[in-house]
């Protein structure tokens, strides 16, 4: 249940309208998605999952279909092997190593993407990553949040 509440929401925020000006600082929400089950439920993270959910990301930001379910398995594998040594430092370290991994996911991006016949811009991904690592506690905040709402409705029962 909160595998699917969670990529829904995460749907739902890439596909809300935003201005033009905010483009520049929008962080990657299928980024942040796949850094939280990565980090905080690897336990639980299935990899087919990730796959499925990935084409409808690749679906609303235009790519290529699989980019993103390349992106996300290299994130997640990496943020799994990391996991248990940065869930134990405070948010600015995760942070930081969120911005490493996202970098060299914005690189595989930007490789992937110029072989397609794409011409992305790699500040833009570079940007993304960067407002991907800030918006990293607030959306850890939200997702747990989520999760706990979820873990007690089911209790409820």
């Amino acid at each position: 249940m909160t595998f699917g509440l969670t990529w829904l929401l995460t749907l739902l925020l890439i596909a809300f309208p935003y201005p033009s000006f905010l483009l520049f600082v929008l962080p990657h929400f299928g980024y942040l998605y796949v850094t939280w089950w990565g980090l905080m439920r690897n336990y639980q993270l299935s990899m087919t999952l990730l796959l499925v959910s990935s084409l409808p990301v690749d679906v609303l930001y235009g790519t290529a279909l699989g980019l993103h379910g390349l992106l996300f398995a290299s994130i997640a594998y990496a943020l799994t092997l990391l996991g248990p040594s940065i869930r134990q430092v405070n948010w600015l370290r995760q942070s930081t190593v969120i911005f490493v991994v996202l970098m060299v996911a914005s690189a595989i991006s930007y490789w992937v993407r110029t072989l397609t016949g794409q011409s992305p811009e790699f500040y833009i991904l570079l940007l993304q990553a960067l407002f991907s690592a800030l918006f990293w506690s607030p959306i850890r905040w939200l997702y747990d949040f989520l999760a706990q709402y979820t873990r007690d409705s089911e209790v409820q029962r």
